[in-house]
């Protein structure tokens, strides 16, 4: 089973993101036509806090004990922010939006459910954790380039709040991932 630790978005929160995958979907059928590109669709969008990977049925029930109770962060509100690629310079392999007013409440939250993963012998993660809404996967750059895709892309006006996260299991198909939350765990009141 392929786990992943997420937080779930409102709907204006989606349709705000939407409309920016829109955009960037027009812009790059301009500037790279032959790109290839996945877009999320805006059912299946989400922030993911934690990626676990695949595990087994034991490891999945511990993950689940572990994760059971209540975290200590308290809930926060965030907007979504700037459109970014990963990498920042060159052929980028994934678009996104950032978070703002909420980035290192989210870090801490992130910080405290690795810690709680961990106890279950779950690694933390080696790269630093960066909140973000992804909006595509590139398959194919073809010509795209970041500093073109990115230039000029006005963040969207959305706001949301986050009070539990989700654990998902995620199975991957040839029309894309389907996701099934296994739990929702509520953060401090």
């Amino acid at each position: 089973m392929r786990l992943f630790v997420a937080f779930e978005l409102s709907p204006p929160v989606v349709v705000a993101a939407d409309t920016v995958a829109r955009e960037l979907r027009e812009r790059i059928s301009h500037i790279a036509p032959r790109a290839r590109l996945t877009w999320v669709a805006p059912e299946r969008m989400h922030v993911t806090v934690r990626f676990i990977g695949e595990v087994n049925d034991d490891m999945a029930t511990a993950i689940r004990d572990v994760l059971g109770s209540p975290l200590e962060s308290p809930p926060l509100a965030f907007a979504l922010g700037e459109v970014g690629a990963f990498p920042t310079r060159g052929a980028p392999r994934a678009l996104w939006l950032g978070l703002t007013a909420a980035s290192e409440a989210v870090a801490a939250l992130e910080t405290e459910i690795s810690g709680r993963l961990a106890q279950v012998g779950v690694p933390r993660e080696s790269r630093r954790f960066t909140p973000h809404l992804t909006l595509a996967r590139v398959r194919e750059a073809a010509g795209l380039r970041a500093s073109a895709v990115l230039a000029d892309v006005a963040p969207p006006v959305a706001h949301g709040r986050i009070d539990a996260i989700t654990l998902f299991a995620s199975r991957l198909s040839p029309r894309g991932p389907f996701y099934t939350a296994l739990q929702r765990t509520g953060l401090r009141q």
